[in-house]
């Protein structure tokens, strides 16, 4: 009998557009384990509902009444551990602005992931401003449309400083393989040194 590895989680986050997505899979991939992207998991439904212009605006609070936004990240989350339960090894992509921001939001992130916190690792993908609106005006996507017309309210300073809390930095500029590459040096190391 094999000994079996406690699972993990890999938290991707960043603005839209930033390369998280791509990052996730292709770690995902050389990991081989689970990727849960909150686009994949909640964006049919969201988009039947009518979709809404979102801007993931960090807060150190949780919200007093729940929004489409807060809804979401709970399909993400309790998907999330539910694999972490099943011994499965997760990355989980999406903006995570408050809980990259906040610690007590990070605190909030980890307690519902009901796994302890030296199995939960931050991974933020740094895109310059400029760059992420090129992509999106290259992808071309209806949910974009008004982000790409008013940057400066997607790409606040709020929402593109760094995180408040440890993570690995992903250069968003870098080809997606030295990405990984660069991410999994820095991730043995942090490993090693636990």
């Amino acid at each position: 009998m094999t000994e079996e590895r406690a699972s993990e989680a890999i938290i991707v986050c960043g603005v839209p557009a930033s390369g998280k997505t791509t990052f996730a899979q292709d770690l995902a991939r050389q990991l081989h384990w689970t990727m849960l992207d909150l686009d994949t998991v909640t964006n049919p439904l969201f988009e039947h509902m009518g979709g809404e212009f979102l801007v993931d605006v960090p807060t150190a609070q949780p919200a007093a009444r729940a929004s489409v936004n807060d809804i979401r990240y709970t399909c993400l989350f309790d998907t999330t551990r539910e694999n972490l339960a099943l011994g499965n090894s997760v990355v989980v992509v999406a903006p995570f602005t408050s809980e990259r921001t906040f610690p007590a939001a990070w605190e909030r992130l980890v307690e519902r992931l009901a796994i302890p916190d030296s199995r939960v690792h931050l991974a933020w993908m740094d895109t310059p401003t400029g760059e992420v609106v090129r992509r999106m005006q290259l992808r071309g996507a209806a949910r974009d449309l008004d982000k790409i017309k008013e940057p400066e309210r997607f790409l606040s300073p709020d929402v593109t400083r760094p995180p408040g809390v440890a993570h690995i930095r992903i250069d968003g500029l870098l080809a997606p393989h030295e990405q990984i590459d660069h991410f999994l040096a820095d991730f043995a190391t942090r490993e090693a040194l636990r």
